[in-house]
This record gives structure tokens, sequence and C-alpha cells, in this order.
């Protein structure tokens, strides 16, 4: 339950232990020592835990009031077979700016840990933590006793110089304020903005952190330098080492005529690349035709990486190293270096470029009846965009080209691949995308819906056509490939069960991907429709990258893999570098045992780079957005209830961006919360607010450095009483 104005458990009363000369040692050591003894899971008899405390000998009175404090206050637990024990889990701890914090673990995502600030012992914001807990009215409450694991090895922030010498102060007050020492090289001076490495922690929390300043950014004003920052607090690359870019600048500028042994030249062929109007890395091309009675060749050429990359090279490790390339909201920070990227690798229009094609004949149920793969050489006829394409498909655009019977024939094999995709059961989110505009300094001028129409679909569904029946090749040969696996959802889904049930859904107990899309179908064009979206998005499970073939639950496929984008993905350079070898026939077994030794490593790698990414991509996106709400203190919104916590309701204006109101700014009430239907509600007056609701939302706040908009709700007379005011004025 969570009522507005109760007294939260980082209110209570801390229970200060004081020292009794009863009592062998430090009275306040005594919490430690009773961790010490049951962290590691044993439960022993009341009596055994008391002499181990008092060290051997019988314990004393005093030593019994402190055991029965900690027995009454719920931090040791009596078993039913009378024994004594302790709850412990290990997790990242979150700190809120107002000072209490949360340990959170993925595997109990509903049973997050209040810590209060006086228990953090030194932690801070994103540590790895162990801690003991027990449970109360509001929740479980825990202490930090050890920190794991350091989040922050490094801090950015602006250079402060004082009579005590130079610190820097971080923007996010949850990261620390670190004394730093200025290397004899480094000019500097107060206000820049620089990157601090820690060199050392105090075990006193009230001492100071120590650094060393190992980067200057320079004046924080200057365009970009915000989204650098993104960067770096991700660990993101921002240049590639020498022997990396000398690795690259020996690659050749134009296919050869060497490279074109034992490949397939369609060159002559009507191929082209439909990407993107501000797209560089050109990957995949795409060539379609009819051949009568339903049939269709389609060819998915994809940029022949690895015979530019060799296995080992420092390109290669890399490209490991960094696992993809990530898209932040004003840059691209590539896998590879642009000489390959954009350059040789990329199948740019009017000119030669080495691939690797999956010439593939469906029929009119877009079953696939024949696959060819072949190394091969192409040249684009057309480097088409997704704008320009859906301008032509809805005739808005003359190409002058003749380019429509393409088109038209791509559209014909896109609808027969969709409709077997959804017959099958494929689940087909239809999640909208925000848009950041961002003018010439980098600041964002406005947050717009991202189109999506028929061209992108088109894409999308040629190449999973062709990664399907890549991962069919890589099994039938059994070839030590990387297989993009999605299981089914697990425990989240009973919450998400509870969620659309508070809202008038309801799923069968046995699942399958099509109940989902089923679900998918009834909420389309209706209010709850992006809520129910998104919250079925967060209640799957992740997609990762595995040495075994397990299936793809989403898609409904049997079999799955990612071949179509070697220049921004390490898991399809592998394959591209696994099927070279297959298709040229030299596949000996010490490459295929060293290839298997190392394939799960590489899937494991591959996993942990891309969430990192995806978690870059998004603050980078949440700050421009926080920047464009900045200026908006004050504006109305009519926005829908996105979420509902213990502490306040999110929501969602039009263009997707999206804020908290608290439980202090919602109207004054004794509020509480349900959390079996998704609502808070008001004891007083009977409001309600749950899921799906439109309500009228005004900015209150905006905090730039933490990335977060407050709004407060406007209630429905307050409009009209302002009106009036303005008219007796």
């Amino acid at each position: 339950m969570s009522k507005k104005h109760r007294k939260s458990p980082h209110s209570q009363p801390h229970h200060r232990l004081h020292a009794t000369h009863g009592v062998r040692g430090d009275a306040k050591r005594i919490p430690e020592r009773i961790f010490a003894i049951l962290a590691d899971g044993q439960a022993l008899l009341e009596e055994q835990l008391l002499k181990r405390l008092n060290k051997g000998r019988s314990p004393d009175k005093a030593l019994f009031r402190i055991y029965a404090q900690y027995r009454k206050e719920g931090w040791l637990i009596r078993t039913e077979d009378g024994l004594i024990k302790i709850l412990a889990r290990s997790g990242h701890l979150r700190i809120n700016p107002r000072g209490f914090g949360f340990v959170m673990n993925p595997e109990h995502p509903q049973d997050d840990i209040f810590v209060p600030s006086r228990w953090f012992q030194g932690a801070r914001h994103g540590d790895r933590v162990l801690v003991w807990y027990r449970e109360t009215s509001d929740g479980l409450e825990g202490r930090v006793m050890d920190v794991q694991e350091r989040a922050t090895t490094s801090v950015l922030g602006r250079l402060d110089r004082s009579r005590m010498g130079w610190h820097v102060i971080p923007d996010d007050p949850r990261k620390p304020s670190v004394e730093v020492i200025i290397p004899k090289h480094e000019k500097v001076r107060p206000g820049d903005l620089v990157q601090a490495t820690i060199t050392e922690w105090p075990l006193d929390p009230r001492r100071s952190v120590r650094g060393e300043v190992t980067r200057n950014l320079g004046n924080p004003l200057i365009p970009g330098i915000d989204v650098t920052v993104v960067a770096l607090e991700h660990h993101l690359p921002l240049e590639f080492p020498p022997a990396v870019q000398r690795a690259a600048e020996h690659l050749p500028h134009t296919v050869r005529t060497q490279d074109y042994d034992d490949r397939l030249d369609l060159t002559d062929d009507f191929i082209v690349t439909i990407d993107g109007a501000d797209a560089k890395d050109l990957d995949d091309a795409i060539s379609v035709k009819s051949l009568g009675r339903g049939s269709f060749e389609v060819g998915v050429h994809i940029a022949d990486v690895s015979y530019y990359v060799a296995e080992g090279s420092p390109l290669d490790l890399e490209a490991l190293e960094r696992g993809t390339s990530v898209y932040l909201v004003d840059r691209v920070i590539p896998m590879l270096p642009e000489r390959l990227s954009n350059g040789i690798a990329s199948l740019n229009p009017g000119v030669p470029r080495l691939t690797v094609s999956a010439i593939m004949t469906i029929n009119r149920a877009g079953e696939i009846q024949h696959v060819a793969l072949r190394r091969s050489v192409i040249q684009s006829k057309f480097r088409l965009t997704y704008e320009g394409v859906n301008a032509i498909l809805a005739g808005q655009q003359d190409d002058g080209y003749d380019l429509r019977p393409f088109l038209e024939t791509a559209v014909m094999v896109r609808n027969i691949l969709r409709t077997r995709r959804i017959t099958r059961g494929a689940i087909d989110f239809d999640v909208p995308e925000s848009k950041v505009i961002l003018n010439a300094k980098g600041l964002p001028v406005d947050v717009v819906l991202r189109d999506r129409g028929l061209a992108q679909s088109i894409i999308e569904e040629l190449m999973l056509l062709a990664n399907e029946a890549v991962a069919r090749i890589l099994l039938d040969n059994k070839l030590p490939g990387l297989f993009r696996i999605h299981e089914p959802p697990g425990e989240r889904l009973e919450q998400f069960r509870e969620m659309i049930g508070a809202i008038g859904y309801r799923l069968p107990k046995s699942l399958t991907p099509k109940h989902l899309q089923d679900l998918i179908n009834r909420v389309h064009g209706k209010p709850e429709e992006r809520v129910v979206n998104t919250a079925l998005l967060r209640a799957m499970k992740q997609a990762r990258y595995h040495s075994e073939n397990t299936g793809h639950f989403g898609l409904a496929a049997d079999e799955y893999t990612h071949f179509t984008s070697p220049i921004r993905r390490y898991p399809d350079l592998w394959v591209h570098r696994v099927l070279a070898a297959y298709l040229g026939g030299l596949i000996e077994e010490d490459r295929l045992n060293r290839w298997r030794s190392k394939v799960s490593l590489v899937a494991d790698a591959s996993s942990l780079r891309e969430r990192e990414a995806m978690d870059a991509e998004r603050d980078s996106v949440a700050l421009k957005e926080a920047q464009f709400m900045a200026d908006k203190l004050g504006t109305q919104y009519d926005a829908v209830v996105s979420g509902v916590t213990n502490f306040g309701i999110f929501v969602e204006l039009p263009n997707l961006i999206e804020g908290l109101i608290r439980l202090e700014d919602l109207p004054s009430d004794y509020w509480v919360f349900d959390p079996v239907h998704y609502r808070l509600k008001g004891q007083r007056t009977g409001r309600e607010y749950q899921l799906g609701q439109i309500v009228r939302a005004e900015v209150i706040r905006v905090d730039v450095a933490l990335k977060r908009i407050d709004f407060r709700l406007v209630q429905q007379n307050e409009n009209r009483v302002k009106s009036r005011r303005r008219q007796r004025v």
C-alpha cells in the first residue's frame, strides 16, 4: 500500500545499538558479525549463534537484548525447525536523487529492496552490492553489507578549484565528487568538462574519492559535448586504436580484378539498396522478380565484410570488442572504421562491391523452394531511401526511372512473406518510435513520430527470410554458427496478465505467440494500445545470441540467425566467416574445433555489447528529450497513463516523451496503490488513475542532467476556472 503523505520506511527512526560493558567488542559491529556468521545461507540454533557472537562464551544480558531487538525488527528469522537465519541477496543499488535507494535484481523483478541512505555503507549508485534485508508492512527493506563491484570507475563533470585543490563535480548528484590530480601535460581551466579515473575508494564514506584527470573535453557548451558525455558514461570508444586505423588504411579503395575469382558476377542484375536517407553503411541490397504462377526469385545481397576482416587481425579483434555499431541521437559510433563501413564494404551505387548472396525461390505461400548461397559481385543500380520509395508507392512522387514495377513486385513478395509469418503465429509489434530533430548546433527543435511505411516493411521481410534460410544452412551442415534465439516469456508474463486484466483483457493459460498477436490486434486503435504493446515488450525475454539453435519465440521461427548486417554487428560477421569457409571448401577439423570452442564466448560478449549499446542509445534520446522540454515549463498536454507505481504515475505524450507525476504532485488525497489492477485510488474522493487513461498533464520540472521530466495533473475544472478569471479581468 502506498499513501500520499504517509510515513515512508526511510523516515522511520534508526535503532542505534549502544556499546555495553557486558558485550565483548563494539556493539556497532554486531550486525557485521551476525552477517558474517549467517551470510553463506547456514542456519544455527539460537544458543549456537549467541555463543559464536560472544566468541565462545555464554551470552550476557546485554548481548541477548541486542539479539532480541534484531529478532523483533525482523532481521533474524526463526525457521520451522527452530533455527535462526537471515535473508541476503545480491543486486545493483539504484539511488534516488532524494537520498534513498533500491537494490534491484532481474531475477526478482517485483521485489526491489528499499535501502535508507544511512545503510548504504559507502555504496554508490549502480554498484553491485550484497544486501541483508527484512520483510516489513511496506515491502522489503535492507542494509548494504558489502560492495561486490563498483559501477563507477570514472566520473565526468566540471572541474572546480579551491584552496583545498582540484575537484571534479559531476552533474549527476548520485555520482561522487572526486578529488583529482592534474597531469603536468594537461592544460585545464575551472569550468572545463573533464573525465577523471578513480584511483582510490576510501573505506570511510565521509572521505573524498580520489582520482586523476584522464581526458579534458573543454568547454561544456561546445555542440555535441553532451552526447559525447553519454558515450563516455557508457564506456563507448570514441576513436579506433592506431593499429586498427593502420590496418584500415591498407585496405583497397576499389574492387580489384583478382577479387572476382570464384564469385558469381551479378553486376548486370537489377539490384538496389533501400535505407534511411542519412545512412552511410549500406550493407544489404535486394533483387526481386516474378517467375510466373505465383512464384518469385528473391535475392538478398550482403556486404562480404569477412573478405576484408581476417580472423584475429586488429580489425577483427576491435570489432569483437565493440560488438556492434552504436546509433546515438546525433552520431554513429561504428564497429568498423569508416574506410570499411562507409567505403569499400558499403554497397554504394554504380560501383562493384563484394557480397554474399542468398538467392531464394519462394512459392505463392511464401515457402522457400530453393536456396543458392554464393559469394558474388554486385553493382547496385540505385541508392533508394525509405522516404522516396514510400512516396513512389503512394503515387506522390514520379521517380523518372520507371522503378514502380520493380517496387510493386517487391510489395507482392512482402505481402506473401508477412502473411505467412503472421499465419504461423509471429508477433508483429507495431510500436511507434520517436525521432529527435536537431539543429546545426545539436540542439533539439522537435520530437516527432518516426515514419514507418511499406519500404521499411519490404526490407524487414526480405531480411527475415534470408536470416531463416541461412540458419537452416548452418544447421544442415553442422556449422558452428551464431543463432539469434528468443525464449518464451517467463515470470514477467504473469505480471503482464494482471496488468491487462485490470483493463479488461485476458490471455489463455497455455500461451503461444499467436495468442499474443491476437491481443495486439484487439487493442489496435484503442487508447491503451501503446501501453499494452510496450508492457508486452517488457514482459518478453530479450532476444540474444547463442551457439545452439533453440528457436525464436517472437518470430515463431524454428531457426533464426543474424546474417544481414556484418558491417554493424559482430555476430553477422562471424556467420559470414563460417559461411565463407564452407563455400570455399576450407573447413578443416582443426578450424571447426577452434570455432566450436570459441562461439559461446562470442555469443555472450555480443549479447552484452548489444544491451550496452541499447542503453546508450536510449540515454542519448532521453537527454535530448529533456533538453527539448526544458523550456516547456507550464505547458499542458493530453497524455496517456503509461505506468502506475506506488510513488506516482508515468504519462506519455503523443510524441512518446514520457515523464513522471509524483505522488506528491497528484491532487490532494489519501492515495492507495492497487498493484493487482495497476491503479492509484483516492480514498477520500474516489478518483482513480490507471493504465491507458487519458489525462491532462502540465510540465513542472525538468532535470536535464538526470534526463527526467516531471508533470502534474491538470484537473478537469482547473482550466475552466482560469478561463473565467481571465474573462472577469
